[in-house]
């Protein structure tokens, strides 16, 4: 039986390295979510499983639970950036490429008249397609681009998420022993000693 439960757990910790590998390398929020909520959730489901004597069903629930609420939180912010990619297409009159920014791009989003806080917000998700240069910033400015916006663009960009890899769980096995057996005690009446009389006639 324990050979039998190493094997899964050996099989199930290598099926969720492999979805973490696969799973980071996603554009949507809501496939990282999902993969960061149902490798959480599992964690915790089998802290609590184990507490309560069934490690593999509260990583199941842990896992299911905590990957359908990674991808609810994760479409969310996949829509609020789809939200911010039409409002600025809108403005510009043509769909914004998906990637990092160019400084046509921007300079376009400006006369076209997108607020500073979406242009920003657009070069911090998606960063910058090269370094600025000293003649960049001079057509910037010419161009009317705000400082603030300006300021946004020569931020280093955010690094990626690199999430560790999933480690081998530590698993404790308690062994479970019986109250001890003693062997009932064996009564033997002791010899008994009789005096007697007896009268023939």
């Amino acid at each position: 039986m324990p050979r039998l439960h190493s094997r899964r757990v050996t099989l199930l910790t290598t099926a969720l390295c492999c979805l973490t590998a696969t799973g980071c390398q996603s554009p949507y929020h809501s496939d990282r979510g999902a993969l960061f909520g149902g490798v959480t959730g599992a964690g915790v489901g089998a802290l609590v499983g184990n507490a309560v004597g069934n490690t593999a069903a509260g990583a199941l629930i842990g896992g299911g639970v905590g990957a359908v609420t990674g991808a609810a939180i994760g479409q969310g912010m996949d829509e609020v950036e789809a939200r911010n990619r039409a409002a600025i297409a809108a403005h510009m009159g043509r769909p914004v490429n998906q990637g990092a920014t160019s400084i046509e791009d921007v300079i376009a989003m400006q006369r076209a008249g997108v607020a500073e806080e979406l242009i920003s917000g657009h070069v911090r998700y998606n960063g910058m397609a090269r370094p600025l240069t000293p003649q960049d910033l001079i057509t910037l400015q010419s161009s009317g681009v705000p400082v603030s916006v300006i300021q946004t663009m020569q931020s280093p960009p955010q690094p990626p998420v690199q999430r560790a890899a999933a480690t081998t769980p530590v698993l404790v096995e308690e062994r479970v022993y019986g109250a001890p057996v003693y062997p009932y005690p064996v009564y033997y009446p002791p010899p008994s000693v009789g005096w007697g009389f007896s009268v023939c006639n």
